[in-house]
């Protein structure tokens, strides 16, 4: 899972979705227009892929406590994609932050691509 949250050469952030921009009192609801968001843009969201949820403010402690990194999510809006959002603050060579993000996800914290 560490991949998932590893940058690729040449990225400046890791593209994640702002669930609460859907103002959606279900999580299983905003997760669900994260997926309508990823079949408008036609990307290929596999049967055994996955979204991981996770909480901005214990992803930035334990990043900095462990790795003394200071990130910052910022809500970066795409045309077709208003609740795309970034983790910004580490690059391709920070494996130890990709490690802690990973680290952060629990079984709970995992939902299907395709329900």
């Amino acid at each position: 899972m560490v991949n998932a949250f590893s940058l690729r050469q040449g990225e400046d952030h890791l593209s994640v979705n702002w669930l609460e921009y859907f103002d959606e009192t279900e999580l299983n609801a905003a997760v669900e227009r994260v997926r309508e968001v990823f079949r408008s843009k036609d990307f290929q969201v596999r049967p055994n892929g996955r979204f991981a949820v996770m909480n901005v403010g214990a992803a930035k402690t334990a990043v900095h406590e462990a790795v003394g990194r200071t990130l910052n999510i910022d809500h970066l809006p795409l045309s077709d994609d208003p609740s795309h959002a970034g983790i910004l603050g580490y690059s391709s060579e920070d494996l130890a932050v990709a490690v802690e993000l990973a680290a952060l996800v629990t079984y709970q914290d995992v939902h299907p691509a395709v329900p």
